[in-house]
């Protein structure tokens, strides 16, 4: 239905003119001289024109005019003076003035419309575009649509304009465009950077700004994207404001953008718990964040616990990102997180700590990671855990794995098969809880034997340190580089000391990844050693 028109007049023969001039129209028709019954009609109502006398009690039309714009933004007013009569009849041409007044709403109605829709096509095309960019960014993947939906919750909770609502969250899914051309070491690097490094980071909202200042949007970006790094204590980047220098955007933008970037995996650190990062937050009210976006924030948090990611996590398991990048672009973080690597131990750390409900693997490109063997102790690791298994074979013929919950899906892939099988499996198995990081991965070494984790490590050039607590008494081992190159257990040391912790069959084991160590004793290659160790095993059971 076209937007209604509001008859605000006080003389009783004028608006019963008007009154019966539109009531046979299909738009409806509102009708008051109380001033305040007219300002509840705009507040409730979807009016597109007000028709108002020039002069009404309590206000003048102008008056009126400025209030009723604020409001409802984009309304149009027409004032009218006191109308002449002739033989008891207005001078007016009824029929003219319905058809301009009918024109006028249904042409605003439509244009509203078109505008509704365009707005919705742009956030639509930003945010499938970032989906895209996004596709090989394990880390960020989706966040800026979280980071949106957060920020324009926030604005609106505010009581901010609608327009402006609309700019926060635009802001929020284009921000960080402008990092483009960092390179990936640097936004992705384990090690605190230098005042250099930094410099390209502190700039990029002035480059996003740069990039979409050749697009004409039917908003206002520039200063919510170029201020929502800035701190309210003034200490942040590019600009050093302060305060209420930083436009109300941006604070809004700063809060959640922080939220969810301490609720995310990075490359230096874990994610925070939700509490942890609500805790962070609070403490940084009135030094990075303004005091009043985090009341709201808080408030916004608790009233609406499910402003989060998807807790479906699923890990896709191969060699290149082929599938992961097809299944990201099918789906969003609301539905599942999706996480890639190629790496069987972090294949194993994730499938540990993360508790996916459904790992996924195209069984054929593993092949040439190493042997199929690798790759088949992480679907074991996957298996023993209770986990769903998704294996993409090179044909319906490919020999199937005994045990578990396994379920197959042969190539060619149609991707829109695919997403359903996963969705399928994903409602069958409940989220797991994930469990707060321990220091290292730990594990039975009855499920997870020496030789296999040293293999992995191996092939993966691993530095760590691997501790070993067994009934035979605690030993440890280290890796640089994939080799070991210390082993101690009890009074034995170097080589005498790996083949004795090597065949271990019982106990726990923890594995602390980038832990070195200045004791060098073996000096054997790894590969020597572990035939060792399994030569000493062969004669143990030959004599017996």
């Amino acid at each position: 239905m076209a937007p209604g028109i509001l008859v605000f007049i006080e003389n009783k023969d004028e608006k019963s003119f008007f009154d019966n001039l539109f009531k046979t129209d299909d738009f409806p028709v509102f009708e008051t001289h109380l001033a305040l019954e007219a300002m509840q009609i705009l507040h409730d109502k979807d009016i597109g024109l007000i028709i108002a006398g020039s002069v009404m009690e309590g206000i003048k039309g102008e008056r009126f005019k400025v209030i009723a714009e604020k409001i409802r933004p984009g309304v149009k007013t027409v004032l009218i003076g006191p109308l002449s009569r002739e033989n008891n009849g207005f001078f007016i041409n009824t029929d003219e003035f319905k058809d301009l007044i009918r024109t006028s709403v249904k042409t605003e109605h439509v244009l509203r419309r078109e505008l509704g829709d365009s707005k919705q096509l742009i956030f639509a095309l930003a945010d499938r575009l970032l989906q895209i960019f996004g596709v090989n960014d394990r880390y960020f993947f989706n966040s800026d649509h979280l980071v949106a939906e957060l920020a324009s919750k926030l604005a609106s909770k505010m009581g901010l304009e609608e327009e402006l609502v609309e700019s926060i969250r635009m802001s929020a899914l284009l921000r960080d465009l402008g990092k483009v051309g960092i390179q990936l070491q640097i936004l992705e690097g384990t090690v605190r950077l230098n005042q250099i490094e930094l410099t390209p980071i502190k700039e990029h909202p002035i480059h996003t700004i740069q990039l979409l200042r050749q697009i004409q949007f039917p908003w206002n970006l520039d200063l919510i994207i170029s201020q929502h790094h800035e701190h309210y204590d003034g200490s942040g980047y590019p600009y050093g404001f302060k305060g209420r220098q930083i436009c109300i955007g941006a604070r809004i933008l700063s809060v959640a953008d922080a939220f969810y970037a301490m609720t995310t995996d990075r490359p230096y650190r874990k994610a925070l718990s939700h509490d942890k990062a609500l805790e962070e937050i609070r403490k940084n009210a009135g030094s990075q964040f303004d005091p009043e976006v985090v009341e709201v924030f808080l408030s916004n948090i608790k009233e609406e616990p499910n402003v989060k990611t998807s807790d479906k996590n699923i890990l896709i398991f191969e060699r290149e990102d082929n599938i992961a990048a097809l299944i990201k672009l099918s789906t969003n973080a609301d539905e599942m997180q999706v996480y890639h690597t190629s790496s069987s131990i972090d294949a194993i750390v994730y499938i540990r700590h993360k508790q996916p409900v459904l790992v996924i693997t195209d069984i054929e490109a593993l092949q040439p990671e190493a042997t199929s063997r690798v790759s088949h102790i992480v679907l074991q690791m996957a298996i023993a855990q209770e986990r769903k298994v998704l294996i993409i074979t090179p044909d319906k013929d490919y020999p199937k794995i005994v045990g578990g919950d396994v379920e197959y899906f042969s190539k060619p892939i149609d991707i829109g098969k695919l997403t359903h099988k996963i969705h399928e499996l994903i409602a069958k198995s409940p989220a797991a809880a994930p469990r707060e990081p321990k220091e290292g991965l730990t594990g039975k070494i009855e499920e997870f034997s020496l030789p296999d984790i040293i293999q992995i490590l191996s092939l993966g050039l691993k530095t760590a340190k691997v501790e070993i607590e067994g009934d035979r008494g605690s030993g440890k081992l280290y890796l640089l580089n994939g080799k070991i190159v210390h082993a101690s257990v009890g009074n034995l040391r170097g080589a005498n000391a790996f083949l004795e912790i090597v065949n271990w069959e019982t106990g726990q084991f923890c594995i602390k990844h980038g832990q070195v160590t200045d004791d060098v004793n073996v000096n054997a290659s790894t590969n020597n050693l572990l035939l060792e160790a399994n030569k000493n095993t062969d004669r143990e059971l030959t004599a017996s």
